[in-house]
């Protein structure tokens, strides 16, 4: 995709711009990014029961650039946005600090979305922390906690035609699920993993290798993107009242 020059919005690092830059001043439409994280259970072996599952109930994700884009061919709009600082998830609720919830976007047309995220490799605690628990076949609990320090890149992305509307509120929402990321670890594994003083099974890059890598090969099987119509959402949750 070819990319226009980005002009400054706020903050020095928010920039987003539009083909359609002679055309009068109308009310944008705006795009919420959402972080869905999945802490249910994730069944290990292929079996869905209450022994031999992971769950993860705690932690946070940390990124330090996020970019939105959308483009459309039929009438030449581009939007971009672009983040250039840490940006930390916290795990159980999916919220962001600093918040970066809105995004104000050209109403028209557009054809594809993609959203671009890199994680923070540089700060004082790894990326990804996420603690959670082990049971194994026994009903026996293990504290568990994954960690994952690098400056990986996800990319999202949603093709499609969809229409944003003066004003319209939409959703993006971006969805990481620790079920995908450990569907190819076996309940045996963990089970025959090494724990920390503290009995703690840590999996990272030098604390059981073996499961980590199998885990961070899942990585980029376990984030999705959906838009949603923010205004739909509200009427139906009003019905349903």
């Amino acid at each position: 995709m070819k990319r226009k020059p980005l002009i400054p919005l706020m903050l020095g690092s928010l920039v987003w711009f539009s083909a359609c830059e002679s055309e009068p001043a109308m009310p944008q439409a705006q795009v919420g990014l959402d972080f869905n994280t999945i802490t249910a259970s994730a069944p290990l072996n292929g079996r869905v029961t209450s022994t031999n599952s992971v769950v993860f109930t705690s932690g946070t994700i940390t990124m330090q650039e996020v970019k939105f884009e959308a483009e459309s061919d039929v009438n030449s709009l581009e939007v971009e946005f672009e983040l250039e600082q840490d940006v930390q998830i916290n795990f159980p609720t999916g919220a962001t600090s600093p918040d970066i919830s809105a995004i104000a976007i050209q109403p028209g047309t557009y054809e594809e979305f993609e959203i671009e995220m890199k994680l923070q490799d540089e700060g004082p605690a790894p990326a990804i922390v996420l603690n959670g628990t082990f049971t194994d076949a026994e009903g026996q609990q293990h504290p568990v906690r994954f960690e994952f320090n690098s400056d990986e890149e996800f990319e999202v992305n949603r093709e499609g035609f969809i229409t944003f509307t003066e004003g319209q509120s939409v959703v993006a929402q971006v969805t990481f699920d620790p079920a995908a990321w450990f569907a190819a670890v076996s309940a045996e594994q963990l089970s025959a993993a090494a724990k920390d003083a503290s009995g703690v099974i840590v999996i990272s890059a030098t604390q059981n290798p073996g499961i980590f890598e199998t885990v961070a090969d899942g990585l980029d099987l376990a984030t999705e993107v959906e838009i949603e119509d923010e205004d739909e959402d509200e009427d139906e949750d009003e019905d349903e009242d």
